[in-house]
């Protein structure tokens, strides 16, 4: 399992340091710009991540100043009962803003933080942060929740996110079929065989699932390519960006090295449900004006915003204004 620690140190055995956190902090962290990109909300059940993909963000600063990238997690253990506070704290807020993305800055089905918190709790962590955002919903207190793993091992929950599935989106990270390939991009993260296996049991339980092919090193051919298969496979969405800061060609070699900075290429014509525009009988954008928050969240105002297409209406008939 590796080396485990709270309050009191637990035990000690070779493999990467665990940290399970008892002090508690904020459960949703508010992003200081919401647009048709960004989630009001990000919430993350850890601090760090121990697959170790080469291209991931994490390894650099300020990140690299909290944990040791991929030798390194520290577990919120405290974060359902936050959550459930804050949940009710932000009750009143407008609906559309009540989107939540979980884990985007880590992993939630970590197989050592599992055990971990299995042997030291008997807790199943991301289960009980599922079960917060269920119970909130069915009293009428509705989030979406955007559900990012590259783990099999969500297919743990396969029943409890099926029974939530008006309000789960599953986003899946596949950045290649090459099982050779993502071998050399991404450590010890799950085969690309097992990551379809996942979208082919939540796509037969009609979970919506997003592939997120983030970082992909490639041609929008081999892109449309991908696309097709995971389609095929059952994905209800996907969504495409190329690779940022490092060398492509070093990495493909199993080499970091910096490149060039932040950069945004997407090959926005293969996204599927994942924020398109809508469009009005005449081929014009549609808008919708609704109340959204100052970069403090101090003040809310009146913004026209575009109107786009996540998936949202095929999920459920709660009113997003420009989320479709």
């Amino acid at each position: 399992m590796g080396r485990v620690s709270s309050s009191d140190p637990l035990l000690t055995q070779a493999g990467p340091k665990i940290t399970i956190q008892t002090t508690s902090g904020i459960a949703l962290t508010k992003q200081k710009s919401v647009d048709i990109s960004n989630f009001p909300f990000t919430l993350n059940t850890n601090i760090g991540c121990l697959f170790g993909c080469n291209y991931c963000y994490l390894q650099g600063f300020p990140f690299n100043l909290h944990t040791d990238f991929g030798n390194e997690v520290k577990i919120k253990v405290w974060l359902p009962e936050q959550l459930d506070k804050e949940l009710v704290k932000w009750k009143s807020l407008p609906q559309h803003l009540k989107r939540v993305q979980v884990n985007a800055a880590t992993e939630g089905y970590l197989p050592q933080a599992i055990h971990a918190m299995k042997s030291e709790h008997d807790r199943d962590l991301m289960r009980e942060v599922l079960e917060v955002f269920g119970k909130h919903w069915n009293a009428g207190n509705k989030w979406m929740v955007h559900l990012v793993t590259k783990s099999h091992m969500v297919l743990n929950h396969l029943d409890l996110i099926t029974a939530m599935r008006d309000q789960v989106q599953i986003e899946l990270t596949i950045t290649t079929l090459d099982e050779k390939k993502a071998r050399i991009l991404e450590g010890s993260a799950p085969s690309v065989k097992k990551r379809l296996e996942v979208v082919q049991m939540f796509a037969k339980n009609d979970v919506f699932i997003r592939v997120m092919a983030m970082p992909f090193i490639g041609t929008e051919t081999e892109a449309a390519e991908v696309r097709q298969v995971l389609l095929d496979l059952g994905a209800k969405g996907f969504k495409h960006k190329a690779m940022n800061y490092w060398d492509e060609e070093k990495l493909l070699q199993g080499k970091v090295i910096r490149k060039q900075g932040k950069r945004d290429i997407i090959y926005r014509d293969l996204h599927l449900n994942s924020g398109e525009t809508v469009l009005d009988e005449s081929g014009n954008e549609t808008v919708s004006t609704v109340s959204m928050p100052d970069s403090k969240w101090n003040e809310f105002t009146e913004k026209p915003m575009r109107v786009v297409t996540w998936g949202y209406s095929e999920m459920n008939d709660v009113d997003w204004k420009y989320i479709k």
